[in-house]
């Protein structure tokens, strides 16, 4: 695809396929029933794009959307986004004025700062939507099950707050019949059956992660939170009962630089890398700094013409090199680092193990270097503006 157009002449970017991301939340849809669908755009979706994902997934009809900080609800706020956005964790002190003028729904996990938002609606005059968090065994943030009662009883006494919502995370759901998460699945359905839903049935109960949708079915319970699963990647196994969830994201460059290596010459920074014979060279411009781990110097791969080459020598900031032996390349032809080229794929899964990391982390360290194409149907538009 040596005609992509590519905004200011970038000659490197990254593709996020919409109609895939909207097969991937009909899918999750389908496995969950009725159970809403509150999708976790944080880190700048995973890497996807906020504000272009928030606007899609709003079409696709999820519930809410869950992010981890005040900045992150605030841009969506300020781009228009109007239906639910949860703030996960635990919040400060300096933030309680801005969630609630953001109108930001946010988790309670103590008597303290219960208190503290209490305080600034009242200094505002204003009400606020809160989920109460509870710790079931993460050991992150979250009130502990055996105080959470009483501060559920303190929020409800408190006017200023409408319990939108009742929430715990799984620990260890990454492994499908896991006795830990069926433990913690256990504990809260317990407290949520006796102590919630006694109280009031409108208020929404959720535990479920990605790992949750996929593995745990009795975890679905009103609402399920996905997030890398909606990005088309299961958290360890697949879930043939999930068999239409796809990845959406693709790194692609174009070729800048063609020369030949004689035998015996090093590549790149520090000379890491030798030619074992004459060698034709490319120079392609991704690199570190865009977040393409310098981890996979001398071990990743790319696509050129549907065939796979290596990358030789160090990762640069800016740029890699890559080893074509005798084949033909020519300057301004497409490579694929990460996704489909032809009949070959480079998956994200692979990047992620030659890292010795998740995929999750490679995707959340692709920055804003690297322009996103999205196609949706045929159509193409980079960041919010369309074509």
């Amino acid at each position: 695809m040596t005609s992509t157009h590519l905004p200011f002449g970038h000659p490197a970017w990254i593709e996020i396929d919409l109609k895939q991301f909207k097969k991937n939340i009909k899918a999750i849809q389908n496995h969950v029933g009725h159970a809403k669908i509150c999708l976790a755009i944080k880190a700048n979706a995973y890497g996807h794009g906020l504000i272009p994902i928030a606007r899609e997934a709003v079409k696709a009809g999820v519930h809410c959307l869950a992010v981890a900080s005040l900045q992150e609800g605030a841009l969506l706020r300020e781009a228009g986004i109007k239906i639910p956005v949860l703030v996960f964790g635990a919040i400060h002190d300096e933030q309680i004025s801005g969630l609630l003028n953001y109108d930001l729904e946010f988790s309670i996990s103590s008597r303290l700062k219960a208190e503290l938002v209490k305080k600034k609606c009242e200094a505002l005059q204003k009400k606020c939507r809160v989920h109460l968090e509870i710790d079931t065994g993460m050991q992150r943030t979250g009130v502990r099950l055996s105080s959470a009662l009483d501060l559920l009883n303190d929020l409800v006494q408190m006017k200023c707050f409408d319990i939108a919502g009742v929430y715990s995370h799984l620990a260890t759901a990454d492994n499908p019949d896991n006795e830990f998460a069926h433990h913690q699945i256990k504990s809260f359905q317990k407290f949520i059956r006796e102590e919630v839903k006694s109280k009031d049935k409108n208020i929404i109960c959720h535990i479920a992660n990605s790992s949750g949708i996929s593995y745990y079915p009795e975890s679905h319970m009103d609402m399920v939170r996905p997030g890398i699963l909606a990005y088309g990647y299961f958290p360890t196994q697949h879930n043939e009962k999930l068999k239409d969830i796809a990845p959406i994201f693709s790194v692609k460059a174009k070729i800048v630089y063609f020369k030949v290596v004689s035998k015996g010459q090093g590549i790149g920074y520090s000379h890491t890398y030798k030619t074992q014979e004459d060698s034709r060279i490319l120079t392609i411009p991704v690199g570190y700094g865009d977040g393409y781990r310098r981890g996979l110097s001398n071990k990743g791969e790319v696509l050129i013409r549907g065939k796979r080459y290596p990358i030789v020598g160090n990762i640069c900031m800016d740029q890699l090199m890559v080893n074509i032996g005798q084949d033909e390349a020519y300057v301004g032809e497409e490579v694929t680092l990460i996704g489909k080229q032809e009949h070959e794929e480079i998956k994200l899964t692979e990047v992620a193990k030659l890292c010795d990391t998740i995929t999750y982390e490679i995707l959340c360290g692709f920055n804003n270097r690297l322009p996103r194409m999205y196609i949706d149907d045929g159509q193409v538009f980079f960041e919010d503006k369309r074509h």
